[in-house]
């Protein structure tokens, strides 16, 4: 979970007391989330950042759907993700599924004070992330380079930008972009993630085989552990995340002196790859439980 005030976990200990209680004077947004639940995953990094970003503006509530079933069943949970918006003790709206970050935004808006620009979020580098969202990469590239000839020194835009040059495979100008970002700003979990993204495309990058090559190699010989290495590694560069780390911990189990320990040092980035994503802390615990 992303260390922050406006962050809380629920149970049946404090639930009154956040959502009912708290939403009479600070909006209260509670997420219903399953460990098992993709989607979920997908939404919370999203919901995490925003909670952040607003400062204070709403509290993000986090429940637990599988450990305390019975508050989910009392408020009708039937779908997950599903995330409710309380105030003033009442429920006020709510949607299902895991929505991208600016129909997040739109949603939060529709309810939450937030005349402060830096708290309601640039309408412009929205819209430019958005082209994002739905693939439009060079339409997005385009807006932010114009927003970032505006503001040279917006971290937020220096960082949107990074993501979509890495996504375009133009790991040198999404260097430069975190090159310019100030030493405490480089220090963020928004500035680190873009950090370990570049340096996994890197590694992709210089590989002459692809990932069907890899693990038809691999495929011959189970205890290959450069291929295990690679197929883990095209896996996580392709989005596939959990098969990626779920080869690495098999090779830090079957040779974890591998090039020095490269399993080890590569699960390490793809964790902030992950950033705030659940999945993070739930690996780092079986990564922990192999070394100890």
């Amino acid at each position: 979970m992303a260390d922050s005030p406006f962050i809380v976990e629920l149970d049946e200990s404090n639930f009154v007391q956040v959502v009912v209680e708290g939403s009479a004077t600070t909006p209260v947004l509670v997420d219903f989330w399953a460990d098992w639940c993709g989607p979920c995953k997908s939404l919370m990094p999203i919901l995490e950042k925003l909670a952040i970003e607003y400062n204070g503006a709403f509290v993000l509530a986090k429940l637990d759907t599988e450990r305390f079933q019975g508050i989910a069943q009392q408020l009708g949970i039937r779908s997950l993700p599903t995330v409710k918006l309380f105030k003033e003790g009442q429920l006020v709206d709510e949607f299902m599924g895991a929505l991208p970050e600016a129909e997040v935004r739109t949603f939060l808006s529709n309810h939450i004070e937030g005349n402060n620009a830096e708290l309601a979020g640039d309408p412009a580098l929205e819209q430019a992330m958005m082209l994002f969202e739905q693939g439009d990469i060079k339409g997005s590239r385009a807006q932010l380079l114009q927003l970032q000839a505006a503001e040279p020194a917006n971290v937020d835009v220096l960082l949107a930008l990074g993501q979509v040059c890495v996504a375009e495979n133009d790991l040198v100008t999404a260097e430069s972009c975190l090159n310019a970002l100030s030493d405490d700003d480089k220090s963020s979990v928004a500035a680190t993630r873009l950090a370990a993204t570049i340096e996994l495309s890197r590694e992709i990058s210089g590989d002459e085989k692809s990932l069907d090559q890899w693990q038809s190699q691999l495929a011959g010989d189970a205890n290959d552990s450069e291929a295990r290495y690679k197929v883990a590694i095209h896996n996580a560069a392709a989005g596939n995340m959990e098969q990626g780390i779920e080869e690495l911990l098999t090779l830090m189990q079957k040779d974890p002196e591998y090039n020095d320990g490269a399993a080890r040092k590569k699960l390490l980035n793809l964790f902030d790859v992950l950033g705030n994503d659940p999945l993070a802390g739930q690996y780092r615990r079986k990564m922990f439980a192999l070394l100890h």
